[in-house]
């Protein structure tokens, strides 16, 4: 599907290798900002679409979304400047590595590629970057972020549930905890298939609050919770 149709934009996805995923819109749909943040930043956004969806939640914010490759940068410029939220959205072709703000943002977030050592595609690089650690590892995204968020700023972050544990650890040794855990599960009795964290500043051993999102019932019918989540934005619903 070369173009995606929400209910208050459409999202061109036919040159990002990174396409829209359902996790990605759920943890979107889900993700809560605090009611004074001005200054947000999307690290990866591909086509564009988490931006766009914040960017339709939340009037007061300014999104900044940076993305290294050129056509899914093209891509997502082009989707914010169709967008009713244009003059609060703006795409930056940029690594994340060598990326450093002129002001540091209130709230980051991020659906960072994941895969460590699984196979890649002989032909298609720009999938492999966008899935791939190759070009951001870990370490790399830990520091950029520390390097772009403000003081009392949170990151919001989706990764695989083994994943977000390594993630941890890098985000732990700079001085960040976890906050706040949220499993996605396709059943309420299946595994998890991503696990949204948000991340602060802090040390300690406060218990971070843990809450579950269910796509789908014992029926196989849409669960009450995913289509409370995804009524002001899928048109199906």
């Amino acid at each position: 599907m070369s173009v995606f149709r929400f209910k208050q934009f459409s999202v061109e996805q036919k040159q990002s290798p990174a396409k829209i995923t359902t996790d990605a819109t759920v943890f979107a749909s889900s993700l809560k900002i605090p009611a004074d943040v001005k200054r947000v930043l999307e690290i990866g956004t591909g086509t564009g679409v988490l931006s766009l969806m914040l960017a339709q939640r939340f009037s007061g914010i300014e999104i900044k979304a940076v993305e290294i490759n050129p056509k899914a940068y093209t891509e997502a410029d082009m989707n914010f400047r169709n967008s009713k939220w244009n003059a609060r959205l703006k795409a930056i072709l940029a690594d994340f590595n060598e990326f450093e703000s002129e002001h540091k943002f209130d709230v980051i977030f991020s659906n960072p590629p994941f895969f460590k050592n699984n196979l890649q595609s002989q032909t298609n690089h720009g999938k492999n970057t966008a899935y791939h650690t190759n070009q951001l590892s870990f370490e790399s995204l830990a520091k950029g972020i520390d390097l772009n968020l403000t003081q009392d700023g949170e990151l919001h972050v989706m990764l695989p549930f083994y994943e977000m544990s390594l993630f941890e650890k890098e985000m732990s040794a700079i001085g960040f905890r976890c906050n706040k855990s949220t499993e996605l599960r396709h059943q309420a009795k299946s595994k998890i298939i991503r696990v949204f964290n948000v991340f602060g500043r802090g040390e300690g051993l406060r218990k971070k609050e843990i809450e579950k999102i269910i796509l789908r019932d014992e029926n196989s019918n849409f669960h009450p919770s995913y289509i409370q989540l995804m009524k002001d934005f899928l048109t199906i619903f």
